[in-house]
């Protein structure tokens, strides 16, 4: 098998071999970075708006005495004695918050690895100019 001819550079020295570890390695910092700040901001979002939906209108400040209230589904029928009422467990219902959460998380990872890539791309940009800069210089 023939060996492979490198390229050569300007000054007709071989030109270095390419080290795709290096933007793979910054591809993967900066992609967990973004993998991370958008999961954080997602979180937030998500418990703001399970806040949101669990106090309702609610106000605020909650001034003056409090009585407790409690509601019974309407199938249950209350035994006279004062028992609780053997209710058949109900199935709970899918939080449509969670199922959009796990959407945009699905949607996140791809995402942040491409922005990674990208961010990579641009860091090793400026390195390579530099670079090659100073071969023609020597």
């Amino acid at each position: 098998m023939p060996d492979r001819v490198r390229a050569r550079d300007v000054c007709g020295r071989p030109a270095p071999p390419r080290r795709p570890v290096t933007r793979l390695r910054l591809t993967c910092l900066y992609g967990g970075v973004f993998m991370a700040a958008g999961t954080a901001l997602l979180a937030v979002a998500l418990l703001l708006a399970q806040q949101a939906v669990s106090r309702g209108n609610e106000p605020v400040l909650e001034l003056g005495p409090q009585s407790t209230l409690v509601l019974a589904p309407a199938g249950c029928v209350r035994p006279p004695d004062g028992a609780p009422a053997p209710c058949p467990a109900r199935e709970r219902p899918r939080d449509p918050l969670t199922s959009s959460a796990l959407l945009v998380l699905a949607a996140l990872g791809p995402l942040s690895v491409g922005a990674g890539y990208v961010t990579a791309g641009y860091a090793l940009s400026r390195v390579r100019r530099i670079t090659r800069t100073a071969r023609v210089a020597l």
